[in-house]
């Protein structure tokens, strides 16, 4: 595959993302205690269709598993990844909730998520967010031609764990273009100049996946897709689809 975009998939890269960042803010701005999670859904599905855009994640297949159900990954409290809204599911004063999803644009992919609060949260979930999202832009300044992806990867993990929280290990983020998954694998943790060197033109969704105490992960759901914090307590991830330059990166979801 080849990992250097060029210039009309940038371009359509940095359209996507800039729609991708609108039906974003629009999601969050709904969010309250009482909100039904599908409601985000169905708004996110609305508003796909009235930018012209597809819901990547929408019947997504891999691995075997049964098509992914929605267009929106939802995640409250200690869920984890691929948790997706149900219908039955209201958000309460002081939930956490994490929203993650990818849209595609003329062919191309671009991948963005954040986590936030209905309501009004305690001091130590309101900390482990801003970490979170700290961690995120460190390993996204990392994202620069002859850096490689452990130098990413240390950034995100050193930050979360000196604050006293930690990071998932079973998932990754990665590269992004064409397809939803490309090369290369980007983990949340790793040590410094080690990994694929990066190149200008590669475009990479960086993923912050952390978690307020260990990183072990149960699989509950009858579907084999959703996922939560062994130990129950809370998950939350900042994600961004970054351009790789040779003096910094472009966030193309910011």
């Amino acid at each position: 595959m080849n990992l250097i975009k060029n210039k009309p998939q940038i371009i359509a890269m940095q359209e996507g993302g800039k729609i991708l960042r609108s039906i974003l803010k629009k999601l969050k701005a709904m969010i309250k205690p009482g909100l039904m999670t599908m409601d985000l859904e169905l708004e996110f599905l609305r508003l796909c269709e009235e930018h012209k855009v597809i819901p990547s994640c929408k019947n997504y297949q891999t691995h075997g598993l049964p098509p992914f159900p929605t267009g929106l990954c939802i995640s409250i409290n200690d869920q984890a990844v691929h948790c997706y809204p149900d219908k039955g599911q209201y958000l309460k004063e002081g939930d956490s909730i994490a929203v993650d999803t990818v849209i595609s644009y003329k062919g191309m992919h671009v991948d963005s998520a954040f986590t936030c609060v209905a309501g009004s949260a305690d001091s130590e979930t309101e900390r482990f967010i801003e970490v979170t999202q700290m961690a995120s832009s460190a390993g996204i300044k990392q994202a620069i031609a002859g850096n490689h992806v452990g130098d990413i990867s240390y950034a995100i993990q050193t930050i979360m764990q000196l604050a006293g929280f930690n990071v998932l290990r079973d998932f990754v983020g990665h590269g992004i273009g064409l397809s939803m998954h490309e090369s290369p694998d980007i983990p949340c943790y790793g040590k410094k100049g080690q990994g694929l060197k990066l190149q200008s033109g590669m475009t990479l969704a960086i993923e912050t996946l952390a978690c307020q105490g260990e990183p072990d992960i149960d699989y509950p759901g009858p579907d084999a897709w959703q996922t939560k914090m062994a130990d129950g307590k809370k998950f939350a991830i900042f994600e961004h689809t970054v351009l790789v330059t040779e003096k910094e990166p472009i966030i193309l979801t910011k």
